[in-house]
């Protein structure tokens, strides 16, 4: 087992790490993101690191997306074993509401409504009065969202929600 890529906060999450480490050794993992910084002991027992957080403890995490360090202390020495990135997830018990799309999804939904209302308006640019305004073109909206669409599918893909797809191309 190693550290899981997400959890959701205010549940009891036990993970291990492999590793020959010493008894006397103190071990801990720090969880760092722009906003928020936790740190979670960790213990070794028989050639494992082992975490164990009760439902109370990650309940005090904060819902955001942690790069972790996995420090080692021995005899006043500090060590980086590991590091890697996870995910917390918000409290469903606790929480009214959450974000449920991607940076993709929302990006994708905002050039198909900007491209619905450059639909009604036919000009890139005008001017009025010494002021000038210029829109996105066209044909620069509609390549974003072929871009973002396949981001939007390949993230569904990986959720399992989408079927990956296949192109055949005949020469």
């Amino acid at each position: 087992m190693s550290e899981p890529k997400s959890f959701i906060s205010g549940t009891k999450v036990i993970w291990s790490r492999d590793y020959t480490g010493s008894e006397t050794a103190i071990y801990e993992y720090i969880l760092m993101s722009e906003q928020h910084k936790h740190t979670i002991p960790a213990t070794y027992l028989m050639g494992e690191i082992i975490v164990a957080i009760n439902s109370a403890e990650s309940a005090a995490l904060n819902a955001d997306h942690y790069h972790w360090f996995l420090i080692e202390t021995s005899e006043g020495e500090k060590f980086q074993i590991a590091e890697g990135r996870i995910e917390v997830k918000a409290n469903p018990f606790t929480s009214e509401t959450t974000t449920v799309l991607s940076h993709n999804e929302k990006m994708l939904t905002s050039i198909r409504k900007r491209l619905e209302g450059r639909v009604l308006t036919d000009h890139e640019n005008y001017t009025i009065e010494g002021r000038s305004l210029s829109r996105i073109p066209f044909e620069t909206l509609k390549k974003l969202e072929n871009d973002y669409a396949w981001r939007v599918h390949n993230e569904k893909v990986a959720r399992g929600e989408a079927v990956r797809r296949s192109s055949i191309r005949f020469r």
